[in-house]
């Protein structure tokens, strides 16, 4: 299809556009990174998710303006206006996304896990005490009397007994 140069230059600037709001979109991934140390695989899912992203807002921005033509312009743009959304919005989002996490971590979060921390060291202390008083509790059956034969006591009570029915006493029990 032909494309004058006036549709062509519109369709860049739509181009910028949609690049600048990827970029935003990006920064979201890359403010939840920073909060929360997201770990590798984590990090390989949510720039996959953004690549899938990107690739369809790069259909639809060509489809609207191109009639589905994928041009040099528009990846142009594309880049130009994420390029630009990083160079000055993004960079001051992240430090003050940063300076926020920083001020939550310290009045929040910090206090929490120190509470936290005396909570389950108390809770260990205590099973630690239970566990204690169970295995003593657990070692009483093993103290448990001996057979009536085997114990010296029971065995000189026979011999008393013995020694009184040889000597023709009464009966002994």
């Amino acid at each position: 299809m032909n494309v004058t140069l006036t549709w062509q230059f519109q369709g860049f600037l739509i181009s910028i556009a949609a690049g600048f709001f990827l970029g935003a979109f990006y920064d979201v991934f890359r403010i939840f990174r920073t909060v929360f140390q997201s770990e590798q695989r984590a990090v390989f899912c949510q720039d996959l998710f953004y690549m899938v992203v990107i690739a369809f807002v790069t259909f639809l921005v060509a489809l609207g303006v191109n009639y589905g033509d994928v041009r040099f312009y528009i990846l142009a743009g594309e880049g130009i206006g994420w390029c630009f959304y990083f160079l000055t919005v993004g960079f001051v989002t992240l430090q003050v996304f940063r300076f926020l996490a920083k001020i939550v971590k310290r009045h929040i979060i910090s206090p929490i896990q120190w509470v936290n921390s005396k909570i389950s060291h108390f809770i260990a202390q205590m099973i630690g005490i239970i566990v204690k008083k169970i295995k003593i509790l657990a070692a009483i059956p093993k103290k448990r009397l001996k057979h009536c034969r085997s114990i010296v006591y029971n065995q000189c009570i026979g011999i008393v007994r013995e020694r009184v029915k040889q000597k023709g006493g009464g009966s002994a029990k």
